[in-house]
């Protein structure tokens, strides 16, 4: 049976806090969010939190099945890195509407979005190059 490596067991913790830090900023957004918009754009955030956070762990997970696709997990980073900018980006939002400075950050979560995407499809790469059959 395969087991998690250090940085594995560090990422799919990862993934599994952000799902349960989800339940707490859903709860956050339903309750304190002032307006149905500010609770749209804060939904919006914890909903790709949420699912960035289970597609984390399921990435690690069919990493070690795979048993080929250990050496990098660039696919990895790139989905805690863009899920961070882009959740986080628009949660502020959310919460602060009319700040300068967001206004001014206004390409982070675009970026935060491409870098998703780009990890879903290096994953895929990665997955597709692996010429080791998946252990039976």
């Amino acid at each position: 049976m395969p087991s998690f490596n250090r940085e594995q067991r560090l990422w799919v913790a990862w993934g599994l806090l952000c799902v349960g830090a989800s339940v707490l900023l859903a709860a956050y957004g339903r309750h304190g969010m002032a307006t149905a918009e500010l609770q749209t754009r804060w939904g919006i955030a914890v909903e790709y939190f949420r699912f960035m956070g289970l597609g984390l762990v399921t990435m690690v997970v069919v990493r070690t099945l795979s048993g080929g696709m250990n050496d990098r997990m660039w696919a990895e980073r790139m989905l805690v890195l863009g899920t961070l900018l882009f959740a986080g980006t628009v949660g502020a939002e959310g919460v602060a509407p009319d700040s300068k400075l967001l206004g001014q950050l206004g390409w982070v979560a675009p970026l935060g979005g491409i870098l998703m995407a780009l990890s879903w499809f290096t994953f895929v790469v990665e997955f597709l190059r692996n010429k080791r059959p998946f252990p039976t």
